[in-house]
């Protein structure tokens, strides 16, 4: 097996980057993974890089935690075998509206190329054509300053002052004292009529 750089990520995670496929399917292998493990400590694990999708406006008959359902997607949509990870609802099934017909689901997949032809050509569950697109992670908004291109947290966070998410303010927003949303002042952008969390 070839490793071509390894990096650490915030999470304390090693991300490692193989020089080439046959390397990743070297270590595919269980027998292969149980000895590149040995070499170091016993909580270590190998987690492989998985794929997430939404899925909208699926019927609300499809069970995500049926793996006949996921079989059925994978066999309509002309993946190979247990491509689909997992599948979950987005909201649960108590928060539904009674007649509610379609819901979102999110897809897991272990290929890329399963993923892309999702992408570009949507897939077949219950009956109905559907549409997916990336599962995009949720930016970070620091809940002192209120900015999200600082990539940190309130802990982290290196302003001395609350800054508040409503009106710009040097307090906390809990604080503030605001009502009307047309006087909002968004510390991101530095405009009027909206929230920094908008």
């Amino acid at each position: 097996m070839a490793i071509l750089s390894a990096r650490k990520l915030a999470h304390g995670g090693i991300l490692y980057e193989l020089s080439n496929p046959e390397s990743a399917a070297w270590l595919s292998i269980p027998g292969n993974r149980s000895n590149f493990l040995e070499q170091f400590r016993a909580e270590v694990i190998i987690k492989d890089h998985t794929y997430h999708l939404i899925i909208e406006n699926v019927p609300v008959s499809f069970n995500p935690t049926s793996p006949v359902a996921t079989s059925e997607i994978e066999r309509k949509g002309g993946l190979q075998p247990k491509s689909v990870i997992k599948a979950r609802y987005i909201k649960p099934i108590a928060r539904r509206n009674l007649n509610q017909r379609t819901t979102h689901i999110t897809l897991s997949l272990n290929s890329k190329t399963s993923a892309n032809q999702i992408l570009q050509h949507g897939i077949t569950i219950e009956g109905k054509k559907v549409y997916g697109r990336k599962l995009l992670p949720k930016p970070t908004r620091c809940l002192k300053c209120h900015t999200f291109d600082g990539g940190h947290i309130a802990a982290e966070c290196q302003q001395e002052h609350n800054t508040c998410s409503m009106c710009g303010k040097k307090h906390h927003t809990v604080d503030c004292k605001i009502d009307n949303a047309a006087a909002y002042h968004c510390v991101n952008c530095k405009s009027n009529g909206h929230a920094a969390w908008s």
